[in-house]
């Protein structure tokens, strides 16, 4: 127990900036994970019925509990949006779906598998089309990775700085 206790007593410059930048890479690590969704046509398609709804908004998902041949599983909308027509929906309506499962989904085995709409039909109209949810998931993780990569760049510059004052100290 001591050694451990000693091991954090005795953090450096160099090993402090070494655990942002590593946890900087994880960041973008997770990033390139999260943002290979597939393509339109490798959506998985539900035909179901609605058995649960909840409305979003403000940035809350609005989430469609579906029964279909898949079971029944919850998928929600991309940040919070309540696209026009939502509200139409009922108990017991029927909608189709394109849906991609949430991979980062860590209550999975609790809650179930859950997944985000791409695009959601009611009858004959179209309430949230796919082109429109791929801007906005685009859109957005751009922004993401903006601040990552700045989060990048001074994690860098952080350990060169804390390397740079090692090698100047040793000199000394």
């Amino acid at each position: 127990m001591n050694i451990i206790g000693n091991r954090f007593k005795k953090q450096s410059l160099v090993s402090v900036a070494t655990y942002f930048f590593i946890f900087a890479v994880c960041a973008k690590g997770i990033y390139f994970y999260e943002i290979q969704h597939p393509s339109k046509e490798d959506l998985l398609a539900i035909h179901g019925i609605v058995k649960e709804m909840r409305l979003g908004g403000q940035g809350n998902a609005t989430t469609l509990k579906v029964e279909s041949v898949y079971g029944t599983h919850r998928y929600s909308s991309y940040y919070g949006i309540v696209w026009p027509g939502m509200e139409r929906i009922k108990l017991g309506d029927q909608v189709n779906l394109l849906a991609e499962r949430n991979k980062l989904n860590k209550n999975e085995l609790i809650t179930g598998k859950s997944y985000y709409m791409w695009e959601l039909k009611y009858g004959e109209e179209i309430l949230i089309s796919y082109e429109d949810i791929r801007e906005l998931v685009l859109d957005k993780e751009a922004s993401i990775n903006h601040y990552i990569n700045l989060w990048l760049a001074a994690s860098f510059v952080f350990l060169l700085i804390a390397y740079i004052r090692k090698i100047f100290l040793r000199w000394r």
